[in-house]
């Protein structure tokens, strides 16, 4: 190819990827997986599938030796043959012949993104690894639909470097969907199958959704969740009788045989089963509380609760998942974890600080009085709009450094938002 007719091709990607960035800005991006069904495989399918990930690990072990004495950006993806080590630690040499031309080159960007991630938190002053092999790969990138991947219809899909279309569930629930997108795809080896990650873009709803009121909501150890409304949430997902019965069975098997391997495929199953009944309860209590117009909430420090007495509690909980996916969402408003909520008076503004852990009950000299949780889940309202353009505003309004006029000033701010 010559000069101009590079140059020319460059433009053009340029230019298309201008008017794809513009069109995305009025699109909904939504991923839905899609489970294949190895069932309907013969075995040939079966074996393919399997060596896929098999290799993306051979390939991305031998990529990474050679970035540790070379410029990644050097290794050659094409290449047919790895190197690596056996189970006796003996040095082989392997073929790729599963592996599509697209699929390496996801390998390697893999890695590429990974150093680039190192470098950026060096520069940042954080302590760093180095990259570590893999003994199972559990991603691929399928980057291009139509190319890597496409739909033949709603009950099959097609993988690049796979003769025949596979047989697929799940895709009812967005391949109708008018106007819709496809975008990347991700090819996943999970313990319970393989799966198929889609990207998807869809036009943005021309319907202005009604909201209900806005809401606070207190996040905790004896009650997980409680609403400024009132409502109270107890999500515990515990671990299942069968886990333990695999992990005593596990614990009986020589390190390194295959009985022993066998059980740790068994575990990793029933930890994804566990992972998903905390995802899905996750999933229901956010749609219901994102049907407000404003959720206000504190940034807990939820991985210091795992030190204490109440670990176990907090681990068979669902409150991480809970506050990470709101936290995401544009209309979530979070108070610093410095914000006495639990601590402060609404009515005259006095901070407590004789309240304990046991005390359920919050009560103040003026004659206040309220369950602990709803009433910090309702104080998560009123603290966010007093002063609401300072970032810290429990220090600004309510300091012990301030004389009593400002107080009382202040808490008159408070009643005045309290009734607005």
């Amino acid at each position: 190819m010559t000069r101009e007719k590079r140059l020319e091709k460059n433009n053009k990607i340029r230019e298309k990827g201008k008017e794809t960035r513009l069109k995305r800005q009025n699109q909904v991006c939504r991923v839905f997986r899609v489970k294949i069904d190895f069932s309907h495989l013969n075995e040939q399918e079966k074996t393919h599938l399997k060596m896929i990930f098999v290799e993306a690990k051979w390939l991305y072990n031998d990529a990474l030796t050679f970035s540790n004495s070379n410029d990644i950006n050097e290794y050659d993806y094409k290449l047919t043959t790895v190197h690596g080590l056996n189970k006796d630690k003996q040095p082989v040499t392997r073929e790729l012949e599963n592996l599509s031309s697209q699929m390496r080159q996801a390998v390697i960007q893999d890695i590429k993104h990974n150093i680039k991630a190192l470098s950026v938190m060096k520069k940042h002053g954080r302590k760093i690894g180095r990259l570590k092999y893999k003994s199972n790969y559990e991603s691929i990138n399928l980057q291009q639909y139509g190319n890597t991947y496409k739909f033949c219809d709603k009950k099959h899909i097609k993988i690049q470097g796979m003769k025949k279309s596979i047989k697929i569930e799940g895709a009812e629930q967005f391949f109708d969907v008018p106007g819709i997108e496809f975008a990347n795809a991700k090819l996943l080896n999970l313990p319970d199958g393989y799966y198929v990650a889609v990207t998807t873009f869809q036009d943005k709803g021309g319907e202005i959704k009604k909201y209900k009121p806005e809401i606070g909501i207190d996040m905790g150890i004896k009650t997980s969740i409680t609403t400024s409304e009132g409502k109270k949430i107890n999500v515990f997902v515990g671990e299942t009788k069968r886990l333990k019965k695999i992990q005593r069975r596990m614990m009986k098997r020589k390190k390194g045989s295959s009985n022993r391997y066998k059980m740790q495929k068994l575990l990793r199953k029933e930890y994804q089963k566990l992972d998903n009944r905390k995802k899905d309860k996750a999933n229901k209590i956010v749609h219901d509380l994102l049907e407000h117009s404003k959720v206000y909430m504190q940034d807990e420090n939820l991985s210091s609760w795992h030190k204490g007495l109440f670990g176990k509690t907090v681990q068979h909980s669902i409150l991480g998942f809970v506050k990470n996916k709101l936290m995401k969402n544009e209309r979530v408003i979070v108070l610093p974890k410095s914000v006495a909520t639990t601590k402060t008076c609404p009515k005259c503004g006095r901070i407590n600080n004789e309240i304990t852990l046991s005390d359920r009950i919050f009560e103040c000299s003026c004659g206040y009085k309220k369950d602990r949780d709803i009433h910090a889940a309702q104080n998560m309202i009123l603290l966010s709009k007093v002063n609401k353009n300072t970032c810290g505003t429990q220090e600004i309004f309510l300091s012990n450094a301030f004389g009593e006029d400002v107080r009382q000033l202040k808490s008159q701010d408070l009643n005045a938002a309290s009734l607005n």
